[in-house]
């Protein structure tokens, strides 16, 4: 799963990213509301961490919008305002936890793990990438308001390449996802899914491309 780390010290923002990276987290790094904004318009995330000092509006600002907009992605903030009353602010507003720096990033790990397993955090199930839309729990995918229909493999593999949208996809990785729909896949008939899932992608005039790194998977962004 995908994480969005928003925090504008640098240091800080690379030391969370490499802790979630050990627990097996991809994650991006927003240092402004600005970029976050920028994030959440190209890729989909299953939760978001963050701070609410940030340098261009306030983090309780940027809250309140994402609720309006109806994203209801998990939202844990991160944060040195420890008041009562801030917290209280926080939650009231849409966030779904609430940790004070300094934290023990084992905690922040857990507080994360925590959220991803509460039934709300279903609630988002659109995932994008540009004009690609996929729906985790109808199974639908749209592009440019036109229903694409793919068959069950190609859907978990369109999936596993939303959930890691810019990162290089193994292709073992995509061999387990179909083993995980039931179906044993070989090289060539994996290779063979990832063609369909383009082709049709491309006759939808998707913006969204898959790459092949040869020897090693593919690149979808």
């Amino acid at each position: 799963m995908r994480i969005l780390i928003t925090e504008d010290n640098g240091e800080l923002a690379e030391f969370i990213q490499e802790a979630l990276s050990l627990e097996g987290f991809l994650s991006d790094i927003a240092r402004s509301a600005g970029e976050m904004k920028f994030y959440l318009q190209e890729s989909s995330y299953a939760a978001i961490v963050l701070d609410l000092g940030l340098p261009d509006i306030d983090g309780i600002d940027v809250l309140k919008s994402l609720r309006r907009d109806g994203n209801v992605v998990p939202v844990l903030i991160l944060t040195a305002r420890g008041g009562v009353q801030d917290r209280i602010e926080g939650l009231n507003y849409g966030a779904d936890d609430y940790l004070i720096k300094p934290f023990v990033i084992d905690e922040l790990v857990a507080r994360l793990r925590a959220l991803l397993r509460r039934p709300t955090s279903l609630s988002n199930t659109e995932l994008s990438n540009k004009n690609v839309k996929l729906d985790t729990i109808s199974k639908a995918v749209i592009v440019n308001d036109k229903n694409v229909v793919l068959g069950k493999t190609e859907f978990s593999i369109l999936e596993h390449f939303m959930w890691n949208v810019g990162f290089t996809v193994s292709k073992e990785s995509l061999e387990d996802i179909a083993y995980q729909d039931g179906e044993s896949i070989t090289e060539n008939a994996l290779q063979v899914a990832v063609h369909r899932v383009r082709k049709k992608l491309e006759e939808a005039g998707s913006n969204s491309i898959i790459t092949t790194i040869r020897g090693v998977g593919y690149l979808f962004k």
